[in-house]
């Protein structure tokens, strides 16, 4: 069955302002969606090839091809981890995977042909929670108790940095295109900068209410955005990480992923199971572009010519959208909107426990 269009859901009530049009490539065909035996936990899209990895509970990576027709095709399956994958990601030459896990490990892979060419075992003495690839030379990981390790293949077996400034998990990092800094949100509800070229701490925020659970970085870098477990868009100047300069209420659930489509606008990933279009200052909720239901979206991705979207949720289904046409977006009048921090969901305090459940 093919992914439902983008079409179907820009007027959903729960956008701040459902008259926006957004425009799509039209000529964009969209594959069929992937029905996956188990439920998905992280997916990537190839930097180079239309091609998509998918990591499961189970501990299996798989790799599916997508044609002109929009039908999807299972190429192989890697089995090196013996828990569910946290992470998987691709080097921006196309020639490399990494994938991290529950099982404290992570391994680099040969996408071309397959082969495995490190295994890094009891790489944590955590469940790695998050990771973030430099280059096909470096990667960085992060586990549920807050330690961060970088690693460089040159120089294995031991990691190079080890930080451990975080009291729960590493949620998510992302790192500037100058490579010297990395972002990291943490469930302790605080966003820090590592400085990866002096291997230690910049700053760290001020302890947030609420768990911080992914990252963006937009405004050509000028602006980084966090979303929480309250399903509001936490704003911070770069270089003043010291506390907001702006926020964003307006989900209604948790926004576990995010998804930069432009300097000004992201596509976010909500405990609601909806994909929304986000016009970043002037603040604003453009459309629904997506939906999985009542199911939370737990990864995005954006394939290598930036034609299609791609999510996953606990549905055990990854869905294909076209990209919207985010330089056609026209930002409501009246939609910057401020609001106080309200308190955590108590069901985000499981959010690491239910992980080790599974």
């Amino acid at each position: 069955m093919h992914s439902t269009s983008n079409q179907d859901y820009r007027n959903d009530d729960d956008c701040d302002n459902g008259n926006h049009a957004v425009a799509t490539n039209e000529e964009t065909t969209i594959p069929d969606s992937i029905a996956c035996p188990q439920q998905v936990t992280d997916i990537c899209f190839h930097t180079t090839k239309p091609a998509i990895i998918v990591g499961d509970i189970l501990g299996k990576v798989t790799l599916y091809s997508y044609d002109d027709e929009g039908k999807v095709h299972e190429l192989r399956t890697h089995e090196h981890h013996k828990k569910t994958i946290r992470c998987v990601r691709v080097t921006a030459d196309g020639q490399t995977m990494f994938t991290a896990g529950k099982d404290k490990s992570w391994c680099k892979v040969d996408l071309e042909s397959g082969a495995l060419l490190h295994e890094q075992s009891k790489a944590h003495e955590g469940a790695i929670y998050s990771a973030e690839v430099i280059d096909s030379n470096v990667m960085l990981t992060g586990d549920e108790d807050g330690v961060i390790k970088m690693w460089d293949m040159r120089r294995l077996p031991g990691p190079v940095m080890e930080l451990k400034e975080n009291d729960d998990y590493i949620s998510d990092m992302v790192c500037h295109d100058d490579r010297k800094h990395l972002l990291v949100s943490s469930g302790d509800g605080t966003l820090s900068c590592v400085n990866i070229k002096n291997r230690k701490l910049e700053l760290q925020s001020e302890l947030f209410d609420s768990d911080f659970l992914s990252l963006a970085i937009m405004k050509n870098a000028s602006k980084v955005v966090c979303g929480d477990g309250d399903g509001t868009l936490q704003i911070f100047n770069w270089g003043e990480w010291g506390n907001v300069s702006d926020r964003y209420p307006g989900h209604s659930g948790s926004i576990d992923s995010m998804l930069p489509l432009s300097e000004d606008v992201i596509c976010t990933g909500c405990e609601d199971g909806k994909l929304r279009l986000v016009h970043i200052l002037p603040n604003s909720i453009e459309s629904i572009i997506g939906s999985h239901g009542d199911f939370p979206i737990q990864s995005l991705t954006l394939s290598h010519d930036g034609a299609l979207i791609a999510s996953a949720s606990h549905d055990e289904h990854v869905k294909f959208w076209k990209t919207p046409d985010v330089d056609k977006v026209t930002v409501g009048s009246h939609s910057k909107r401020k609001g106080k921090k309200v308190g955590k969901h108590e069901k985000l305090k499981e959010r690491k426990a239910f992980f080790n459940d599974l």
